[in-house]
């Protein structure tokens, strides 16, 4: 098992609209939630919002901390995740996506059984769909 002690952290943003979540599938048809890794010069607020306009256009306002979860991998470094919830600055925006990903779809939190989210995932979204 890879286990060097190195420890990557990731943001996740858990964008609402009109009781919907926003969903990102990559190229390897996974589905997860906007955001990405941490830069060693910036702070997590930084990080959601640069990561979620990179990889949709949209500009949010991070709100509350929903969930807080490693994951554990064998073939590289873990990763410490966070979750926020997030609302769009312009409810009427769409999607722009980046190279990253393939396609992004709004869906109903008790929606997500097709998705194949993981546990951490799907736990935000739920923290997310009763605030």
């Amino acid at each position: 098992m890879f286990d060097d002690g190195l420890l990557y952290v990731s943001l996740k943003g858990v964008i609402v609209r009109r009781g919907q979540i926003l969903l990102l599938r990559k190229h390897s048809g996974r589905w997860d939630l906007p955001g990405g890794r941490l830069d060693p010069d910036e702070s997590p607020k930084q990080c959601l919002l640069r990561e979620i306009a990179e990889e949709t256009g949209l500009a949010v306002r991070p709100g509350r901390l929903l969930h807080r979860w490693v994951r554990y991998r064998g073939n590289g470094p873990n990763v410490f995740l966070v979750s926020h919830r997030c609302r769009l600055r312009d409810p009427r925006s769409e999607p722009r996506l980046s190279a990253e990903h393939a396609e992004s779809r709004w869906v109903d939190a008790d929606a997500l059984t097709p998705y194949g989210l993981s546990a951490g995932i799907e736990k935000s979204i739920r923290r997310a769909a009763k605030s």
